[in-house]
Order: C-alpha cells, then structure tokens, then sequence
C-alpha cells in the first residue's frame, strides 16, 4: 500500500545525499522518524491472545508530529481538551496574518516570523481590547493556533487564530464584562496597532530593512468574526493542529523505476484533472515519480536559498 513513508523511503536518501549539509536538522530527524515508524526500527510490541496463544507483533510509532500515522488520536485529544476549556460564552475568531510581500522573510526566519505573529497578535488583542468600551479595564484569556498554509497546500501563508471570548474579568470590580455578540473591538483599529507592532518587532530583530518601504503603505488584514459558543471553530482548527500537508490517502501510488523523468511529471490524482505538483522540488528529484491526489510535502518545500538560511 502507498504512503507517505513509503515515498520517503523510497526517495528521500537522494535528496539528502544531493543536498548535504543544506538540508536543516530539523528536517532530516522528521524524515529519519517517519521513515522508521512502525518498521521495527524503533522497537514493538508483541501482544498475545489469551484463547489461542498466538503472537501479534506491532512495531512502534515514531510519535513526530508531520506523521501522518501519529496524528488521529492527538487531534480528538486535543479538541476534547479545547472543548472542556471554553466558557460558557460567546466567542470571537481572530486571525492575523502578513502581507504576500513579507512571507519569504518570514520563510527564512521561520522561528522569529511565527513568534512575530504571536506576540504582536496577541498584544492587539489585549491593547485594543482594554481601550473598547465594553472591555474597559478587563483581563483577556485567548489561545492562538498558528498556520502555515491555506485552502492550497502548495502556496506557503503563515497566520494565527485566535480563539477569544467575547469578554473579560475586571479584577477592580471583581465582575465578568460581557461585549455584543457580534463586535469583539474596531478591525480598523486593530488593523493599524498590529501593523505598527510588528514593524517594532522587525526593528528588534534586526529584520525591519529587509522589507519593502511599500509594505508599511498597505492595508493589513485582521480578521474578526462571531462563532458563538466557540465550539464550531474548535472543530474547524483540531484538524489542522496535528495534520501535515498531505496524509496518506493521497498517495495513488510510489514507483522508483520511473527514474528518467522531470520531477514535474509528478502528478496530483484528483477526479477530474491533473496538476503539477512540488514545484520547489523539481530541481531535486529528477528522477523520481510519485502519484498523489492532494497536497505537497510541507517538509521538503524550501527552496535551495531558504535551506541554505535555515541550515
């Protein structure tokens, strides 16, 4: 049967011997776990029935978290978790992002472009929660959940969810403040005070020159919208929180014998059509061919510059 760890198994020691020491750590111990999982590399489990005395051996899971095999538990854990945490009110999602012209920084800088996005999403919240009428003086409690791509798998859009209650404690009069169920605080407001800290923030890094003067002109997206009792959202982001790219049921098919072909013979099955796909790693796989249905591998999507920034 095909799978991602097949695929990788099959082509991934070529393109770590092509591309050496580029390739970041954090990438090769991903591959090096999926590889192994439930292979017996990484030890097993031998069960046996009590009524007939046979022996059923189980190799064990590598546990990483781009393991398509590690991830269906961890998601319905995670959203009985989330679930048992919300408050018995109405919600706020708030999504921040950054502007298409800042994600290739944010690609080479992936650890301090993320952290970015949290801290000045976060500040927002509180800044412009605390100046809002009906969140005068209140203490806000929220959890982000942060994105790396979008609808389309293969276009890289790093953004946070925030998942917000549409209210606060106020420790002075020691009371619950309640905002309207459809107005959390002004997008507007928001929109300016979180351009504004995330351009501090590239300042402190040392990362603020390397951005285009026209960015700072733009209007930048912040998003907010009701979702009542906050449990529909939860659903809408378990998926995504222990999900990689592609899983594998959208592997057709692994074939190591088609070796003489362009890695954009690649093809994505889907019912209809078929599409081009892992262009950023067409340079490196030439001789590979897998069949998929879906998505790209999020692991091997660097192109050659931005591994050499990570590595």
């Amino acid at each position: 049967m095909s799978s991602v760890a097949l695929a990788l198994r099959v082509h991934a020691p070529e393109y770590l011997e092509r591309f050496g020491d580029r390739v970041p750590l954090g990438h090769r111990k991903v591959l090096g776990c999926i590889t192994r999982c439930r292979t017996g590399e990484l030890g097993g489990v031998q069960f046996q029935c009590d009524s007939c005395g046979s022996d059923h051996w189980v190799g064990r899971s590598c546990g990483n978290r781009h393991c398509p095999n590690c991830q269906k538990n961890k998601t319905s854990d995670w959203l009985a978790k989330q679930t048992d945490r919300l408050l018995p009110v109405h919600h706020f999602l708030v999504t921040f992002t950054v502007p298409e012209e800042l994600r290739s920084l944010l690609r080479s800088n992936q650890r301090e472009g993320y952290a970015a996005i949290f801290a000045c999403g976060s500040e927002t919240i509180r800044d412009v929660g605390s100046a809002t009428r009906s969140l005068k003086g209140c203490e806000l409690g929220f959890f982000g959940v942060l994105h790396t791509w979008g609808r389309d798998p293969t276009v890289y859009h790093p953004h946070v969810h925030f998942v917000v209650p549409g209210g606060g404690v106020n420790k002075k009069l020691d009371r619950w403040q309640q905002t309207a169920e459809n107005f959390l605080f002004d997008h507007g407001t928001a929109c300016r005070v979180y351009k504004a800290k995330f351009a501090d923030h590239l300042r402190e890094l040392g990362l603020y020159d390397q951005v285009d003067a026209s960015v700072w002109k733009k209007k930048w997206i912040v998003d907010i919208r009701a979702v009542g009792d906050g449990r529909s959202v939860l659903k809408y982001l378990a998926p995504y929180v222990h999900r990689v790219a592609i899983s594998d049921n959208r592997i057709v098919s692994v074939d190591e014998k088609t070796r003489d072909l362009p890695l954009h013979a690649l093809e994505v099955a889907s019912e209809q059509d078929t599409l081009g796909l892992w262009s950023p790693v067409r340079r490196r796989l030439r001789t590979a061919r897998v069949a998929v249905s879906a998505a790209e591998d999020p692991l091997l999507r660097l192109d050659e510059s931005q591994q050499r920034n990570l590595s």
